[in-house]
């Protein structure tokens, strides 16, 4: 049972260390840029749900309102 605590203990840290990356400071300026954050993909993300929900006739799961007509 010990040496199988202490294996999964060294997976979860190979793990952890795996996503640790060092950044150049020129690189800095790219992953900076504002195409680089996730939310600003916010419109984007409601208007693909407003397709969906207008293609399905269903609406649900999104937040949206609305019939499978398109209108609101």
């Amino acid at each position: 049972m010990r040496i199988s605590s202490i294996s999964l203990a060294c997976l979860a840290l190979a793990g952890l260390l795996a996503g640790c990356a060092t950044v150049a400071p020129y690189q800095r300026g790219y992953l900076s840029r504002p195409s680089m954050d996730f939310s600003s993909e916010d419109g984007e993300t409601s208007f693909r749900a407003h397709v969906h929900d207008s293609r399905e006739g269903a609406t649900g799961g999104h937040g949206s309102t609305g019939g499978g007509c398109g209108c609101n």
